[in-house]
């Protein structure tokens, strides 16, 4: 939710804003992960400035899927195409189990 387009979902409360810093360091980390654990970048590294990573992760073409490292794994982050996967939406995510 963190970096989804509207930032603020109402029925969930407040979350944090597209360009805060918490939402690039979690746009930042879900790249770094992919690149570390694939060996490819997930993003060109032009799109890797600033907010626009933000936009480039939520607009993929391909489902991006974010967890928890735990037990059992909590969603923490689908851009719209895994939402779409999932048929699920951000408010609902949190709440998908294994």
């Amino acid at each position: 939710m963190a970096i989804s387009p509207s930032g603020i979902n109402p029925a969930v409360g407040s979350k944090l804003s597209p360009g805060s810093p918490e939402a690039l360091t979690l746009a930042n980390w879900i790249c770094c992960s992919y690149s570390y654990y694939l060996g490819a970048e997930l993003l060109r590294s032009d799109s890797l400035i600033s907010e626009s990573v933000l936009k480039h992760l939520w607009h993929h073409q391909d489902a991006i899927l974010c967890c928890s490292l735990k037990s059992v794994p909590v969603f923490i982050f689908a851009n719209q195409a895994g939402l779409d996967m999932l048929e699920t939406t951000l408010v609902a995510l949190k709440d998908i189990t294994w």
